[in-house]
């Protein structure tokens, strides 16, 4: 019986015909609608990717070409970075400190190390800094965080870096 189900000319006349006009049902009322509304949600997302990227062009156009500029990476000075971005944060020179490494040769390419300790900070403040300073030098990495509640303080952290900058 099911062998001749497959011989039936019903099947491949009426069946298969019935099949491909629910496909094209489905395809018209459903997906297309989606797929228009997902690429409508995708051109609004990047309308406001080219107002952001627009600003930092204006606020910061050297970013741009930051990595075609070979000799500005041998610039980068952790004392004058962390000192620069501590006081945008607001955060005072008592409260950290600084232990600059000596630059070590490695496969080719310069490594500097540091190690950066904030005494009784808030964690949104360590963050936008480290958050910052990462975004400001795309070589620089954060290779270790450490933090320990500063006393009873709700919101007060010791927290402690090593940064990393390979050129």
């Amino acid at each position: 019986m099911r062998k001749d189900f497959w011989k039936q000319p019903d099947f491949f006349f009426i069946l298969l015909p019935v099949l491909a006009a629910l496909w094209a049902l489905l395809s018209g009322l459903i997906f297309y609608p989606r797929h228009i509304k997902a690429w409508s949600d995708k051109k609004a997302q990047y309308a406001e990717a080219a107002v952001l990227i627009e600003q930092i062009l204006q606020l910061e156009p050297a970013r741009v070409h930051y990595q075609e500029q070979g000799g500005q990476s041998e610039e980068f000075d952790y004392t004058t970075e962390v000192d620069r971005f501590t006081k945008e944060f607001g955060i005072s020179s008592g409260s950290y400190t600084l232990n600059v490494r000596q630059a070590l040769k490695q496969k080719g390419k310069t490594r500097k190390s540091a190690d950066l300790s904030f005494k009784s900070i808030k964690i949104e403040t360590a963050a936008g800094f480290l958050s910052a300073m990462l975004a400001r030098w795309p070589d620089l990495q954060c290779e270790q965080i450490a933090l320990d509640k500063a006393g009873t303080a709700k919101n007060e952290w010791n927290v402690k870096l090593r940064l990393v900058y390979i050129y």
